[in-house]
């Protein structure tokens, strides 16, 4: 494709990238606005008012998980909401970061492309990534925003590794993210050690499978120290008695024989597509973008030796594996798919894995019989999916705000009360439900399906027609002198 054909890619098509773009930031902005703490929220804040990082961290090692790093953050999280009354900006900040990660490592690795449609591309990327997240309503809980980090972590560790020589301050951000890699998230750093395992092979093969070449080679020696603190770190996350007092509880169960894990496995990885089928739309999209990119830009400084079918098998390899290192902590724990949220990474890099492949199509054929379709395409799927954030703001802005208005009614009214000195139990309405729309639900609605339970935007806790924890937490967090309970069963949501 000649020079101008490039110029009315990186201008047309970008206004309506930049103006999606656009729309999906104030989408979540507004989103933010209107959360507000969920169960653990509340449990933490309640924590961190009475005890120092240290002891919050402590006392969530010996009682609840291992996971260390990940405690010291919401412990700097929440003594920042304590020490500024407010929580809100928090889930734009966590979009920034991960934003701000796969820039920086996508502008080393498309040096050739404009920044301004770099820019855009990682936008839309990191926004699909959200939206279509399995578990969209992590993205607000205070406590679990982390979860949408892990990826690009893991990205900005390889690429620091991957270089051959690094300044203090990397040094010192490689150190720190190796920690965090080790200490956060038990199920991820298997993981995380795999891939830099592999990366640790490309090296060998790289200096001739001389094994004292490759020990001298300073991005293997990286690798190894990085690998050796994630190591101590996992120890120490695993050896947490907060981890077997909490899996003594009726809520894990594994297999107990090589067909139960067989069926778990399936399970599992069947579940996690099947959620993913019904955001195809959306991906399809970055794979128009990403035929577009291979065909017109390459990798910096790379030349790719390989021919297009071994890397698409060699890559798909890797992603099957990768899928199979994701699941298998849940198949251990509950003998199947498990909780959604721990799939937050195994979405990022199934979309990069799609994308990965649509920009090789595009990079190594020559031509494509409907090239001339791939622009009209890709406009008109930007003009949709336009079309499509609009009513989910207009919508959604509408059920987020009558949540957050039935919260904040509440605690007014208990604050109210509390002044007056009462004590006891006191009565309350359910808290409004902010439910919203995605793919699977309106697919099920369009065919009649009867058991269709609607999606929502934020994680919902609330009391119980007897009080419960949510309902002590909110005492403690408030000084309230009385526990709530819900007036009426029959206006519980099933």
């Amino acid at each position: 494709m000649n020079k101008n054909s490039k110029i009315i890619i990186e201008n047309k098509t970008n206004i309506l990238i930049l103006t999606l773009n656009l729309l999906f930031m104030v989408y979540y902005i507004m989103l933010a606005y209107y959360s507000r703490p969920h169960y653990d929220d509340l449990h933490f804040l309640w924590k961190l008012n009475e005890m120092s990082i240290r002891e919050y961290v402590g006392d969530m090692y010996f009682s609840r998980s291992g996971r260390f790093v990940s405690y010291f953050l919401n412990g700097v999280i929440f003594k920042t909401i304590l020490y500024l009354n407010e929580y809100r900006f928090f889930p734009i900040l966590f979009w920034l970061l991960g934003v701000g990660m796969c820039w920086n490592v996508a502008k080393d690795l498309f040096k050739s492309i404009s920044s301004f449609l770099l820019l855009n591309v990682v936008l839309l990327f990191y926004n699909l990534f959200v939206l279509t997240n399995i578990d969209f309503a992590v993205f607000n809980w205070l406590c679990a925003m982390s979860y949408y980090l892990l990826a690009p972590i893991l990205l900005i560790t390889l690429k620091l590794l991957n270089k051959i020589s690094l300044k203090w301050y990397q040094w010192f951000l490689l150190l720190l993210l190796s920690v965090v890699l080790g200490g956060g998230q038990e199920t991820f750093t298997p993981i995380v050690l795999a891939v830099l395992f592999l990366n640790g092979l490309y090296y060998f093969k790289a200096n001739s499978y001389n094994i004292k070449n490759t020990c001298k080679d300073s991005r293997t020696r990286k690798i190894c120290s990085a690998a050796f603190i994630m190591i101590i770190c996992l120890l120490i996350v695993i050896i947490a008695p907060g981890n077997y007092a909490r899996l003594n509880s009726s809520e894990f169960f594994s297999p107990t024989s090589l067909f139960g894990y067989i069926q778990g496995f399936t399970k599992a990885i069947g579940m996690f597509y099947y959620y993913i089928f019904f955001y195809i739309p959306y991906y399809f999209i970055l794979v128009i973008l990403f035929i577009q990119l291979g065909r017109n830009y390459s990798i910096n400084d790379y030349r790719i030796k390989m021919s297009y079918g071994q890397l698409v098998f060699i890559s798909s390899l890797i992603y099957f594996f990768y899928i199979l290192l994701s699941v298998t902590p849940s198949v251990y724990l509950w003998s199947g798919f498990g909780i959604q949220r721990n799939y937050t990474h195994v979405v990022f890099f199934s979309m990069f894995f799609l994308c990965l492949q649509a920009f090789l199509f595009g990079y190594f054929k020559e031509k494509i019989v409907w090239q001339k379709y791939l622009n009209h395409s890709f406009n008109v799927a930007l003009i949709i999916i336009c079309l499509i954030m609009t009513l989910n703001f207009y919508n959604d802005s509408i059920s987020a705000r009558k949540y957050a208005l039935s919260v904040d009614n509440r605690i007014e009214m208990l604050k109210q009360l509390n002044k007056k000195g009462i004590t006891g139990i006191v009565s309350v309405d359910p808290i409004n439900i902010p439910y919203t729309t995605d793919p699977k639900y309106l697919f099920y609605k369009l065919i009649g399906k009867k058991n269709n339970p609607q999606p929502v935007l934020y994680y919902i806790s609330d009391t119980d027609t007897e009080p419960n924890e949510y309902a002590y937490y909110l005492q403690k967090v408030y000084d309230f002198n009385f526990l709530i309970k819900l007036k009426d069963r029959s206006k519980l949501q099933k």
